[in-house]
């Protein structure tokens, strides 16, 4: 009994002089030479978390409002999981100009449609940055226009019978109060748009957006926000992908001053593939994602080259309109045949014919199935009824000759590259 007291007490008093030490020496507050918002655009998302968990214990401590940090933690923490997905991606080229010069840098294919300022369209003074996608029939364009309450919303319009009809504003898109759409960009498929959003999914400002439109439901699908490197902390506005030259371009504002943007060129790809996080390093995976030095992006210097080549023709434009083009049919990265006599196989180039055949029925199929959209979107729901199906042979037959295209193609390079 004697010696279990003495053992209580003495515990007591190491339990004493343990408290009593730890009351004397206090713990060191870590001191951050950053921001958590400087730790962002370094892509150092590890330490803005650190830095904003620390402010958020602090304030709460003081019983102070911690809203503003806990939003910038959540998008800290979506940063870092689209950092791990960097997509793999080839840039050819960059420049900095001011933004409003931007449209004029981009030679699109005449098949791609074209991209206009919104007060050059519609003729007017109207002070904004929206731009209008104008399709390669010119029957169709998606613009972004502000709303009563001052907020960018994506709409459309098509000509019917040499008259624009009502604007309607894009459906199936996620719209919270408060948030942007804006610079709209559409596939030659009709059905493919990117679009830039300042909305929730957003890392930075503006993110570039991809979506597809739904012919079962009228509506376009959830968005998908594309990802590192394409988006960052700051404002990125225009994704450009001209399939016919194989050639892209997006801009940003990343590490520039206000109102100067940085315009970059890269080489589309059919598929998304992502960088090795484990054999680059997190440093190394940092720097491609923020876009430090585009030569680090060039693997294939055939297809850098290549591409650099079909840049430089883009550019020139009037050299390009004097050449003689039946069609643009890109067999590689290198190669691209603008009529029946550029084919080396025979077969390849009967096949070429057949192809030449299913592009116009293709084309045509998807001028028919616009005008139907569009006649349906002014209907009452009787005339709907009516129309719909319609319009569902139409969207059967379209997506056929879009697959029977894509075959085409795919045998047509194989006999011609002998694979």
């Amino acid at each position: 009994m004697k010696k279990s007291f003495i053992i209580i007490v003495a515990l007591l008093l190491l339990s004493f002089t343990a408290t009593a030490q730890r009351r004397g020496k206090r713990v060191k507050e870590p001191v951050y030479t950053v921001t958590p918002q400087e730790a962002m655009a370094a892509y150092d998302f590890a330490l803005a978390e650190e830095i904003l968990e620390h402010q958020i214990a602090d304030l709460t401590k003081k019983k102070q409002p911690t809203d503003y940090e806990e939003e910038l933690l959540e998008t800290v923490r979506k940063s870092q999981l689209r950092l791990h997905a960097t997509e793999q991606v080839t840039f050819i080229d960059s420049m900095l100009l001011p933004k409003s010069q931007v449209l004029q840098q981009i030679k699109l294919s005449q098949e791609c449609g074209s991209i206009m300022s919104y007060a050059d369209f519609f003729k007017t003074n109207k002070d904004n940055d929206c731009t209008v996608f104008c399709n390669e029939l010119g029957n169709r364009i998606v613009y972004s226009e502000a709303n009563q309450k001052g907020h960018l919303r994506l709409k459309e319009k098509s000509l019917i019978g040499g008259e624009w009809s009502m604007e309607r504003q894009l459906e199936g898109l996620p719209e919270e109060e408060g948030e942007n759409f804006n610079f709209p960009f559409m596939l030659s498929d009709g059905i493919t748009m990117y679009y830039a959003a300042d909305c929730e999914e957003s890392i930075g400002g503006y993110d570039i957006f991809m979506t597809r439109y739904d012919a079962d439901n009228q509506q376009f699908l959830a968005p998908e926000n594309i990802g590192m490197p394409f988006n960052s902390p700051a404002n990125d506005y225009l994704m450009v992908i001209d399939e016919f030259q194989q050639l892209g371009w997006f801009v940003t504002d990343r590490n520039q001053p206000a109102d100067t943007v940085c315009l970059y060129m890269f080489i589309p790809t059919e598929t998304r593939r992502i960088y090795n996080e484990q054999e680059l390093g997190a440093q190394k995976l940092g720097s491609l994602a923020r876009i430090a030095s585009i030569k680090d992006t060039w693997k294939d210097m055939d297809a850098v080259n290549a591409a650099k080549k079909r840049l430089a023709e883009a550019r020139q434009g009037t050299k390009n309109e004097a050449k003689s083009r039946d069609f643009t049919f890109i067999v590689n990265d290198s190669k691209t045949y603008y009529t029946l006599a550029n084919f080396k196989n025979p077969q390849a180039q009967q096949k070429a014919k057949v192809w030449v055949e299913t592009q116009k029925e293709y084309a045509a199929k998807g001028q028919e199935l616009s005008t139907l959209r569009s006649k349906y979107a002014t209907m009452n729901e009787v005339q709907r009824v009516q129309i719909a199906a319609q319009i569902r042979l139409t969207e059967s037959a379209f997506e056929r000759l879009a697959a029977d295209k894509l075959a085409l193609e795919k045998e047509i390079r194989r006999l011609e590259l002998n694979k």
